[in-house]
């Protein structure tokens, strides 16, 4: 007999498909589909395809070097590579992409393997279909073979043990060959295409069948998931640029295959089952190192490409003006000048002037937009950086800040966080943080009042904060 009904397993919800009932939705676990729908079309992640992709939050380094190295790679011959991004570019870079009328890398919100890489689009039988049609796909070599209505929606299995079965019942053997699938089909275990697999590893392990039904958000017959698969799954191939903690990378890159690192940021890597490329170089922006890779392979890029990689050096670099600025820069900087056909000096300072000020940004914007995660000493830091032209409007967007970082310290559970404001045309920076007493008590820096404090001439992150607050919380540690 068809199965009644059959279970189909997903942390969001618990989706029962009766032969001869409608549709039933429960939410399970507090999740809501349809908030999650969009994710699930963004999702979207071929195993055959190297990601070349920057940090979260992508600033113009970061959406630069991207675009920048992907295009590198398609030229010295490597295939199916794409330029990616881990998140919407913030305002200068999206200035830059119009600027220079580049479309923006594909936007990846989570490379986890899902049911729907693991699946195989594997030939069905209709309900009413002889069973002779389910013996003919045994005797292709499949195991099971999926029973798939009219409306592409499954309503079972059938396996070669139900077909033996069939055939060793004592009936006539005319009757027992007209009997319809649908009659010996079985359930079968029914996951979400765009289901983690690694949310539901527990279930998979405690299972007793080998293979499983893979649908759409409709319930639509995508493919069989066999267990071998379901446990070693493609995996995303990602290549970083501009980053290179796993902390900082597109959600789920743990579960991803790193095949490769270009960046100019501290070491905090983690460790790859193969040996990479893995290039940390200690420069003002990515997007140079990319530009020299083009050089040595004498690859000129086009003057719209070359246009945003100079945007990605004179923004880190804050035109040349911080100390992690180099003489390669400067000088991989004037070549790709030439090739966008750009002044640096005038276009530099439009560049840095990109950026709305702090009273056309909400404190969440202002927070989100160039945050970066730390451990340091073993404490949880959060560190934001925002470009201004001037401190005139902190004053009145200060409490409504800090408000908002104190959110931000008790949701994710920080020791430290800080919001560096940085004054690209004075070259000076005001902090302000929220944190552990002990650690505010330990800041080096001149205090203005609760909670802010004057870096003056410090306005890098990378080369002059961080390692200030790294040595205080590993002295704490």
């Amino acid at each position: 007999m068809a199965p009644q009904s059959r279970l189909i397993w997903s942390t969001r919800q618990v989706l029962l498909i009766g032969h001869n009932l409608p549709c039933v939705l429960y939410q399970s676990m507090g999740y809501n589909r349809n908030m999650n729908a969009s994710r699930d079309k963004m999702d979207t992640w071929s195993p055959d395809v190297t990601y070349v992709i920057g940090h979260q939050r992508p600033d113009t380094d970061a959406i630069a070097a991207a675009l920048g190295y992907a295009w590198y790679l398609q030229q010295i011959g490597q295939e199916d590579v794409v330029a990616a991004r881990a998140g919407q570019p913030n305002e200068q870079a999206a200035f830059v992409l119009e600027r220079f009328e580049q479309p923006p890398p594909r936007l990846l919100t989570g490379v986890a393997p899902t049911f729907g890489h693991a699946a195989t689009p594997q030939k069905t039988v209709p309900p009413d279909a002889a069973l002779p049609a389910a013996m003919a796909r045994v005797a292709e070599g499949d195991r099971v073979i999926p029973v798939v209505d009219e409306n592409g929606k499954p309503v079972g299995v059938v396996t070669s043990l139900a077909l033996a079965r069939a055939y060793t019942a004592p009936v006539n053997v005319t009757v027992m060959l007209a009997q319809p699938c649908r009659e010996i089909a079985t359930h079968a275990p029914t996951f979400f295409e765009h289901d983690r697999i690694s949310d539901h590893r527990n279930a998979l392990l405690r299972s007793e069948t080998d293979d499983f039904l893979v649908v759409s958000a409709t319930g639509q017959y995508v493919g069989i998931a066999t267990r071998r698969v379901i446990l070693n799954p493609p995996r995303a191939r990602l290549f970083l640029v501009d980053h290179n903690e796993i902390a900082q990378a597109v959600p789920d890159a743990d579960e991803a295959e790193i095949v490769g690192v270009l960046d100019h940021h501290r070491l905090g890597n983690a460790p790859t089952a193969l040996p990479i490329p893995f290039v940390i170089d200690p420069v003002g922006s990515t997007s140079t190192l990319v530009a020299e890779k083009c050089q040595a392979r004498n690859l000129t890029p086009p003057a719209s490409l070359a246009g945003v990689l100079l945007s990605g050096i004179l923004s880190d670099t804050l035109l040349f003006r911080s100390p992690t600025a180099t003489e390669r820069d400067e000088k991989v900087a004037l070549w790709l000048a030439q090739l966008a056909r750009i002044e640096i000096v005038p276009y530099g300072e439009e560049l840095l002037r990109a950026a709305p000020g702090l009273a056309a940004r909400s404190a969440d914007e202002i927070l989100d937009a160039d945050r970066k995660a730390y451990q340091m000493g073993g404490s949880p830091v959060s560190i934001a950086q925002v470009e201004v032209t001037g401190f005139q409007e902190l004053p009145d967007r200060r409490e409504e800040i800090l408000e908002a970082m104190q959110t931000r310290l008790n949701r994710e559970g920080l020791s430290l966080i800080a919001l560096m404001i940085t004054d690209v045309i004075t070259g000076r920076s005001r902090l302000l943080c929220q944190g552990e007493n002990r650690i505010l008590a330990a800041l080096p820096f001149t205090r203005i009042s609760n909670h802010e404090y004057d870096l003056e001439d410090i306005v890098s992150r990378k080369k002059q904060l961080v390692p200030t607050l790294l040595a205080i919380l590993n002295d704490m540690a």
